[in-house]
């Protein structure tokens, strides 16, 4: 590959992945109707269901305190202070579900099939000449790689505003209860307990429960550890069945109001950015390594 082919191989390149680009994007509302029914996504939550009900409350209860952290490092980032960026990159926004990883191996392999592109690049005669010299090494692996790591990004981004959804309906629920919009799960249990421990006071009060009550208001009562145990079990559960509920409703809803199609569309973009940047470095390296070996068979001669 001559330096001065440089250009050509690149926009040859430019044509593969845009019609592979292209070509997925026509994909995107049939896969949408197959994969985001209500019944499809009951279908699939079933498959995992017993690990995704753990899993789930679990990821909305950290989803805030990530966020907090996140934007917290973001911030300081701005600021100049870049040293704890590479520490949050590998701190996980949660838990991966079994159902995050069905829909992601449907997006990965039946809407995106790298083998779809690896295609596209083989029946480029331009593109194709250089693999078959061997000017260019079409490295699959890479590729597929590539594409993983967008879904993975696309993925746990979606899921962040699932598990966020659980979380915000537990924190209005504490304020509709308790007109407290800071109460989490424990806060709420431990409110739940003191209101437990104060109506069975006032219940046993000797000159009646409705001067019980007054006298236990000015006088609280503490709830006993087994109290604040099963209240905070009771929201527990309640969190879960929220969050099952907003995993469920979830790509249903975004299918009715379009976010799916504009969200898959928008991968694909960002993808076939992606991969040709990287297809790039792989042509300018192999350019790299073809002009040393001839400089060194024309030193060596």
């Amino acid at each position: 590959m001559e330096e001065k082919n440089l250009a050509q191989v690149l926009g040859a390149l430019d044509e593969c992945i845009e019609k592979y680009s292209e070509d997925r994007k026509k994909r995107v509302d049939s896969f949408i109707e197959r994969h985001f029914s209500m019944q499809e996504t009951i279908d699939i939550q079933k498959k995992s269901f017993h690990l995704d009900l753990l899993l789930n409350p679990l990821n909305a209860l950290w989803s805030i305190p990530y966020l907090t952290l996140k934007k917290s490092v973001e911030t300081l980032d701005k600021l100049g202070w870049t040293k704890l960026t590479p520490v949050m990159d590998k701190i996980p926004s949660g838990i991966k579900t079994g159902y995050q990883k069905e829909i992601e191996k449907l997006i990965a392999k039946e809407l995106l099939d790298y083998e779809a592109l690896v295609l596209e690049f083989h029946n480029h005669p331009t593109i194709n000449k250089l693999i078959t010299t061997k000017e260019l090494t079409l490295n699959e692996i890479k590729i597929k790689k590539e594409i993983y790591k967008e879904v993975d990004k696309y993925s746990s981004s979606q899921a962040m505003i699932t598990d966020l959804s659980g979380t915000v309906m537990t924190l209005l629920m504490g304020w509709y209860f308790f007109g407290d919009k800071t109460l989490g799960v424990f806060g709420m249990g431990n409110r739940i307990a003191r209101k437990m421990a104060h109506d069975k006071a006032a219940s046993g009060f000797v000159f009646g429960e409705k001067l019980g009550s007054a006298f236990y208001n000015v006088f609280p009562p503490m709830p006993t550890q087994t109290q604040v145990y099963m209240a905070t079990l009771g929201v527990g559960i309640l969190l879960t069945a929220f969050s099952v509920l907003a995993a469920i409703m979830s790509d249903p809803l975004r299918k009715r109001l379009g976010l799916h199609k504009k969200n898959l569309n928008n991968l694909i973009e960002n993808l076939e950015e992606k991969l040709f940047l990287q297809m790039k470095k792989e042509i300018k390296t192999s350019l790299r390594k073809a002009n040393q070996n001839t400089r060194q068979q024309i030193q060596a001669s």
